[in-house]
């Protein structure tokens, strides 16, 4: 929980809300709702998982204070920004969700796409067109995968699969990214200098060498992005 506090503790006077993807523990989990709590900070929560909330993470110790609100297969508002949570295809057990955001500003209106923890790109690309910026799963390799098995990788985006579905978004946009950020990679089955490497010689491969290419961070936030 004091790791959880440390990493988030610069950005939480500042935030409005937190958007839950999914209920999976690498995701939300019980020392990141315990310091939402403690800060006032609402968490979003698709409004048929609720009731799974509590059997997964609350244990023996109730959260009294936690701001749970619902969302719905509709778009929403945190503050500024309208959210338009999609649907992606995960494990099959909860349901999982990508987001759209976006704001408007003087020079127009701002798209950001926020999508992981998904195997199956087919029919998700018309959500990342024309996005001022990306945040999508690159999770695994598939050479490095089969080293060192694990079932659950099944369940989400390859390197390869990764580059695929953003050539396939970029060649439907009008406009180009900004820039472009894989995330999700696992520890054991992916490295960051292979994925990068994968989807630029795929990005490369379709004229798309302009955007820039970044890896989150495992375990710190990234850095700033300004996205004009």
């Amino acid at each position: 929980m004091r790791a959880c506090r440390k990493a988030l503790g610069e950005f939480l006077p500042a935030i409005d809300g937190v958007v839950i993807s999914h209920l999976h523990s690498d995701h939300i989990h019980y020392s990141s709702l315990r310091v939402l709590e403690d800060c006032r900070v609402p968490i979003y929560v698709y409004e048929k998982e609720i009731r799974h909330l509590a059997s997964r993470h609350f244990r023996q110790s109730p959260f009294l204070d936690l701001k749970i609100r619902p969302f719905f297969d509709r778009p929403f508002l945190i503050g500024d920004f309208s959210i338009h949570p999609f649907r992606v295809p995960h494990d099959g057990l909860r349901q999982t969700f990508g987001f759209e955001i976006s704001v408007s500003q003087k020079g127009g209106r701002k798209k950001v796409v926020v999508a992981t923890d998904f195997w199956d790109w087919r029919g998700i690309p018309g959500w990342f067109e024309n996005a001022d910026f990306i945040y999508v799963e690159a999770n695994h390799d598939p050479e490095l995968l089969r080293a060192n098995p694990n079932p659950r990788s099944h369940f989400h985006l390859s390197n390869e699969k990764c580059g695929r579905l953003l050539c396939q978004a970029l060649r439907e946009s009008k406009n180009l990214p900004c820039g472009v950020m894989l995330g999700h990679l696992s520890e054991v089955r992916n490295r960051p200098k292979l994925a990068r490497q994968t989807v630029l010689e795929m990005l490369d491969g379709n004229l798309y060498h302009d955007i820039a290419l970044h890896i989150a961070p495992r375990y710190e936030p990234s850095e700033a992005f300004q996205i004009l």
